[in-house]
């Protein structure tokens, strides 16, 4: 989850930078506009090659850092460049600051967000056993079998009966018992009138693959993207629309976990906020502190490719576990290259996280060989 929103910040940066840039390049091409209320002839000619020259200016500063004063170059091109650069810079170390907040800000709202979701799902399902159990019908109200409901769902039952998760609903104060005529209406209006549910309500028996089947469908469907649902977590839920994709992954996980061997279980909460905090800061400002070098060891790496056309979140996800390979030394190299390429799968190319286990297994050897790459305590669990 920590590496997720890192990842999603340093994506966000990327953005950011890119409108920096384009913000700059205006003032330069303000700065070259001609006099409007002028009574003498304006060199038009002059003022575009002085454009084009202060704007390859402020790109050959963005490369270097810095712009040294040339007595060649019309002093009036440079000064152009000059403040363009330092616009870029002072904009982007600011919102550079502003996201590393950001992501602490979100991290801490996206456990309560996902526990959300699940308990909503719990009270959807006794709002329809009170429904089921009606002995009169609300004429005006779309009619579904009684021979099954949301209530009667082994995954629902399973959730219902975890002890982890009432004990976390309680200690974060988690409740709809307010929001209970919105709970009706998502299960009047929309729940009721899905004709899978429907269908579902029809069978007094389903296989487990049809019980995990509605209850995901539910969820995706209808809880996270009808409107009504929505608009309610975007107007009062803290930074959904950062966290509503990672909520629901983690709901979806909690869900297929009712399947496995293991049994239900909830998705990883943080039990040391301060240590997710300093490892949200450490990864964010080492991987911008090091970029330069990074870049240079995933280019001696990725010889045989042209780095430029590797996808842009594929190389942050590289970065990235660049980043935490070296400087985190309690943490397993397995571990680390195992998260990233879970990383890949879920939200870069079909073929993401086989290329970035392939470069990071090498990159890792290589590290350790040139011994650059050094753990201690926990991280030399695992490594081979």
């Amino acid at each position: 989850m920590l590496r997720i929103k890192v990842m999603q910040a340093l994506y966000g940066l990327r953005q950011v930078e890119l409108s920096n840039q384009q913000l700059a390049i205006d003032s330069i091409v303000s700065q070259f506009q001609p006099d409007l209320n002028s009574m003498e002839p304006q060199n038009l000619q002059q003022l575009e090659g002085y454009r084009r020259l202060a704007s390859l200016l402020f790109e050959e500063g963005l490369k270097q850092g810095s712009l040294a004063q040339d007595d060649e170059m019309p002093y009036r091109v440079w000064r152009a460049a000059n403040d363009a650069l330092v616009l870029y810079k002072n904009k982007t170390v600011k919102e550079r600051n502003q996201l590393v907040q950001q992501i602490i800000e979100e991290v801490r709202t996206i456990d309560d967000s996902y526990i959300r979701v699940l308990v909503l799902l719990l009270d959807l399902a006794h709002v329809a056993r009170l429904d089921r159990e009606r002995l009169y019908d609300d004429p005006d109200a779309p009619q579904v079998s009684k021979e099954s409901g949301l209530d009667r769902n082994r995954v629902i039952r399973a959730l219902a009966d975890y002890k982890p998760l009432e004990l976390e609903t309680l200690r974060r104060g988690i409740s709809w018992s307010n929001e209970l005529p919105l709970v009706r209406k998502i299960y009047i209006d929309v729940l009721k009138r899905d004709e899978m549910y429907q269908e579902y309500c029809t069978k007094h028996e389903h296989t487990d693959d049809e019980e995990q089947q509605i209850v995901q469908h539910i969820l995706r469907n209808l809880v996270l993207k009808h409107e009504i649902a929505r608009h309610y977590f975007e107007e009062t839920v803290l930074h959904w629309a950062e966290n509503s994709d990672l909520a629901r992954s983690m709901a979806i996980k909690t869900l297929k976990s009712v399947q496995t061997a293991e049994g239900i279980k909830l998705v990883a909460l943080t039990d040391d906020w301060e240590e997710d905090k300093n490892f949200i800061d450490t990864l964010y400002k080492k991987f911008l502190e090091n970029d330069e070098e990074y870049e240079a060891l995933l280019a001696e790496q990725l010889v045989n490719w042209d780095v430029e056309r590797v996808a842009f979140l594929d190389k942050i996800i590289l970065k990235l576990a660049l980043t935490e390979l070296l400087n985190f030394p309690n943490i397993p190299v397995k571990v680390t290259i195992n998260e990233y390429i879970e990383l890949a799968k879920s939200y870069s190319t079909p073929k993401s996280g086989k290329f970035v286990n392939g470069i990071l297994d090498s990159l890792a050897e290589k590290l350790k060989t040139t011994g650059k790459l050094r753990k201690s305590g926990r991280g030399l669990l695992d490594n081979r």
